[in-house]
């Protein structure tokens, strides 16, 4: 030891070893049958993970606090100490618990430091001591959380006890927590594992970066390779510790026992005692691990589509360009048909008229031809239907005819109009025989340049890869979801204390991330309905979704469970201007401590000081995005929605709880409902009786667009805007409610339209249009978040990125049709979503919102903020075929994989290729037959010439 050694290093007593319990795959290599060697983990193995899957293990301490407290102990009884533990997992001990502060690194300033000393803590004078309860979190403790676990009963559930006395006495306790830290016992601890080989100081089997150059997941003919695919990656850097090699092997280990054994007792005496590892609960941590491993299934999801972004945006034009095509024909086919029809009206041609007069003729004195012609030319018009027809001809027969030739008469007509019935026939059935000749012609001058068995082949190859990386994640979700459940990590949630605003802040962002990304599963999605729809009681602690809303704040809590309560029972309550909209009304303004909380607290806790924010670690790190809106918006917005036209209490209330939340004032999300609960309904009716009359797409939204109630409601959004002193980050969380609210509002406009005519198809486009826009904004907030990841991680972020883009889909079209197809293609189509980002082409033109998407111009604020370009229809200014040519980009990708509802979308639009264009892009893309023309084989270059022939648009 240095001849001039720090306070710290001086310090003498019982040295202990903290680490941390955490979980590994199954396959890392690692000898014995239990990893956890001399540790028993206690109330860890409680929670029975499957062993084909995981291995509990115990690593370092990662970056947060060492909290201990003495029943009784050198400086007397009832007493704390705590410690920072840096990134690295060094201890550096605080003046007190109260002064405790975050840190990455640290230095000391005295010149004989000793670095091995900070891996340990020294318990003095243990031989005074009596039990001592130790924990690790990561939250530092505020002075309420002291508090509590100053209590015996809370503090037994939260803390591990040592007794130092009884273990200097050589009776030492058989407790799980306490083993004799010698080199062999501690290589337990995987940092300490000298045998692990490492490739830029992180083990190969489980990194957490990962090579610079990652191998491949993927081939261009669709297969993927096993091994890569279920690649798991730890989410906590590594710090190895033990790493030298030949002859220097374990010498670092080596010292670091010896250091502390020397620690023990009196040094001129001998060993007196051992020294003691103790392996400390990370509950958060550990779910934390098994999230990321997950997320490292649906990561290889995004993997893959950027892996083959040639291909599979190769395969979704080319599908989008048949059906546009065929759109396009059938369009121009009807147009000619309608033509004919006008042209040749039977019924009304000569020769019909003639033989009309003639039966007229041979039944009629003069004075009653006349009646009887215009009686005929009325049904020929389809003016009358036939009950009518038939009314009307009694009463002129009666009038004009002798009863006994009534029956003859009668007989003549039917005749006639039988005749007239077959001639329409043949005409319909040569016009139809006319359309679909004119559709099958559409697209086989280019199909020959396609090679189909090729894109059969991959498409087999890519469904096989999407199916196990599902089942995979699936499989995966199961282990996560038993720690969010598990009582362990409920005791740890503790440490965030329901009276603290600035814990309220933290305990949302732990549970948004401890959750994040699980939409992207069967087994995960279902975990979810039941937090947002079953565990609604916010006062209970299994509520986690419910109590991160509420900010894990008790007085807030009680409110939260009170105001869903009233709209579960709202939930089939219309929202009108009286009764339904006083209940909402009264319901909010009861919401006291929950606007206060979001309004005020939320920000002291903040603070303007950066060192405020840097201390709210999770909060930092996930730059204020709202993964958790992100993951359950859906669920949520689904749960109460009504399918019609009209709004419904429950659903406003909703919408109101997650504006006041999102950064938006009371007083401006009430005045909305007020205004919804005036137009809303009206509007959308409105809106679809548009849509039935006007011509072409953009006639119908530039109609929508001079509505009295859309100009009210497209007012009533421009003024929400974030309350005063708040993050940035606020305007992307408005961006996110108001997106999934304007997804939900157009479902509702569908659910007035006929379903069988251009109205559906047209909002069905919107909806497309508007899922890419939000998609857009929710893609954006993880982008950021991975230029501060590398590697690995990065995936980590796509995946549950990627489960977040799969959500809104869902939320967007589930409704639209009872076809699995769409349900058991979202995958694909998410990762065709992410295909598009990553290749620039949603960040560029990110979508186009209807008309009927109200909320349109705040969507675009905050897009134009945020670097997303949005064309908006409503009060924009686009160009035709920009327009049409953006909706086509958005379908395109929908169509390429046979969701059925949105394939007549295309029939709205009316674009077509120019042939040429077509022609050389088929040729060219990935495939392609590529016998003239250059192969494309780089995905943007190839997505760029498909929206140069896109925007060919005639």
């Amino acid at each position: 030891m240095s001849n001039n050694p720090c306070p710290t290093c001086l310090a003498g007593g019982l040295p202990i070893l903290p680490s941390r319990y955490t979980v590994v795959p199954a396959d890392i290599p690692l000898p014995g049958p239990d990893p956890l060697g001399s540790f028993s983990g206690e109330r860890v193995k409680d929670v029975a993970i499957n062993a084909n899957n995981y291995r509990y293990a115990v690593r370092t301490l990662r970056k947060g606090f060492l909290y201990v407290f003495f029943e009784k102990g050198a400086l007397g009884t009832n007493y704390w100490e705590a410690y920072t533990v840096t990134e690295n997992g060094e201890l550096w001990k605080a003046d007190s618990a109260q002064a405790v502060q975050s840190a990455t690194r640290k230095a000391c300033s005295s010149q004989g430091h000793n670095a091995l000393r900070l891996q340990y803590f020294v318990i003095e004078q243990p031989e005074h001591c009596g039990k001592v309860w130790v924990a690790y979190s990561e939250h530092k403790w505020g002075e309420k959380t002291l508090e509590r676990y100053e209590g015996a009963e809370a503090r037994a559930s939260r803390m591990q006890m040592i007794e130092p006395a009884k273990w200097i006495s050589a009776s030492a306790s058989t407790l799980h927590r306490q083993i004799l830290a010698t080199g062999s016992n501690l290589k337990t601890v995987l940092e300490y594992r000298s045998e692990l080989v490492l490739i830029d100081g992180e083990p190969v089997v489980l990194p957490h970066n990962g090579p610079p150059t990652p191998p491949r997941l993927s081939n261009p003919d669709g297969t993927h390779v096993e091994s890569v695919l279920r690649q798991q990656t730890t989410s906590h850097p590594w710090h190895m510790r033990n790493t030298a090699e030949g002859e220097d092997r374990d010498k670092v280990l080596e010292t670091l026992v010896d250091q502390m054994v020397d620690k023990c007792g009196d040094p001129t005496m001998g060993v007196s005692y051992w020294p003691m590892g103790l392996a400390l609960w990370d509950a958060i941590g550990l779910t934390e691990e098994l999230n990321g491993y997950y997320n490292d299934a649906l990561g290889a999801l995004a993997r893959y589509g950027d892996e083959r972004a040639l291909q599979i945006s190769a395969i979704a034009n080319i599908r989008g360009a048949k059906t546009a095509l065929e759109s396009g024909a059938a369009d121009r086919a009807d147009r000619s048909i309608e033509n004919v029809r006008e042209g040749i009206r039977i019924g009304d041609r000569g020769q019909d008229i003639r033989a009309r007069n003639a039966v007229i003729e041979a039944y009629f004195p003069p004075e009653g031809r006349m009646q009887m012609a215009l009686l005929e030319r009325r049904r020929a018009a389809g003016e009358i239907d036939q009950a009518t027809y038939l009314r009307e001809r009694q009463q002129i027969f009666d009038q004009h005819l002798p009863a006994d030739k009534h029956g003859e008469a009668g007989n003549a007509f039917d005749v006639f109009h039988t005749k007239m019935e077959e001639q329409r026939g043949e005409l319909d059935g040569r016009l139809e025989d006319y359309r679909r000749d004119e559709i099958a012609a559409a697209w086989p001058r280019y199909d020959n340049r396609i090679d189909w068995d090729k894109i059969t082949a991959f498409e087999r190859q890519y469904e096989v890869f999407q199916r196990t990386a599902v089942q995979l994640a699936d499989a995966r979700a199961r282990d996560l979801i038993k720690w969010l459940d598990s009582p362990l990590l409920l005791d740890t949630l503790e440490d965030y204390h329901p009276a603290e605003p600035s814990d309220g802040l933290d305990f949302a962002e732990v549970v948004a991330d401890l959750i994040d990304g699980l939409a992207g599963c069967d087994a995960g999605d279902a975990y979810l309905t039941t937090l947002v729809q079953s565990r609604t009681d916010p006062t209970q602690r299994q509520a986690l979704f419910w109590r991160a809303i509420a900010a894990n704040q008790d007085a807030v809590k009680a409110e939260m469970k009170e105001a869903l309560s009233q709209a579960v029972v709202g939930k089939n309550t219309g929202l009108d201007i009286g009764a339904g909209l006083n209940t909402v009304v009264a319901a909010l303004n009861k919401m006291k401590e929950f606007v206060g909380y979001y309004k005020d607290g939320a920000s002291a806790a903040l603070g303007k000081n950066p060192d405020t924010l840097n201390m709210r670690a999770r909060l930092f790190k996930n730059l204020g995005v709202d993964k958790l809106l992100l993951t359950c918006g859906d669920k949520v917005f689904s749960w109460l929605r009504i399918n019609s036209a009209a709004d419904y209490v429950g659903e406003k209330m909703i919408q109101n709880f997650f504006l006041v939340r999102a950064g938006v004032s009371n007083h401006d999300a009430i005045a909305l409902v007020r205004l919804q609960a005036q137009f809303e309904g009206l509007s959308r009716t409105e809106s679809v009786a548009r849509m039935r009359t006007a011509k072409t797409f953009l006639e119908a939204n530039e109609a929508i667009a001079r509505q009295r109630s859309t100009m009210a409601l497209t007012e009533a959004w421009s003024r929400i805007r974030p309350a005063d002193s708040r993050l940035s980050t606020t305007q992307m969380r408005i961006g996110i409610v108001v997106g999934l609210v304007d997804v939900v509002n157009l479902t509702k406009t569908l659910a007035a339209a006929d379903k069988t005519k251009k109205e559906y198809f047209q909002i069905v486009a919107s909806i497309a249009s508007l899922s890419s826009a939000v998609i857009g904004i929710v893609v954006l907030p993880y982008e950021l978040l991975g230029k501060k990841s590398h590697g690995f991680q990065l995936w980590k972020l796509r995946g549950a990125a990627f489960s977040q883009v799969a959500s809104i889909i869902g939320l967007g079209m589930d409704w639209a049709s009872a076809d699995k197809a769409m349900e058991e293609n979202k995958i694909a189509v998410g990762i065709l979503y992410y295909v598009k980002v990553s290749l620039g082409a949603m960040t560029s033109v990110a979508g186009v919102i209807s008309a009927v998407a109200t909320s349109g111009p705040l969507i675009k604020r905050i897009g134009q903020r945020r670097g997303i370009q949005i064309l908006i229809f409503v009060g924009g200014r686009v160009p035709a075929w920009a327009a049409a040519g953006a909706v086509a980009r958005v379908l395109g990708v929908l169509v390429g994989w046979k969701i059925a509802i949105v394939v007549g979308c295309i029939q709205i639009l009316i674009w077509y290729f120019t042939p040429n264009d077509l022609e050389e892009w088929c040729e060219t893309c990935a495939f392609g037959r590529q016998r003239t023309g250059k192969p494309h084989t780089d995905s943007k270059v190839q997505e760029e010439k498909f929206v140069a022939a896109l925007q060919s648009v005639s």
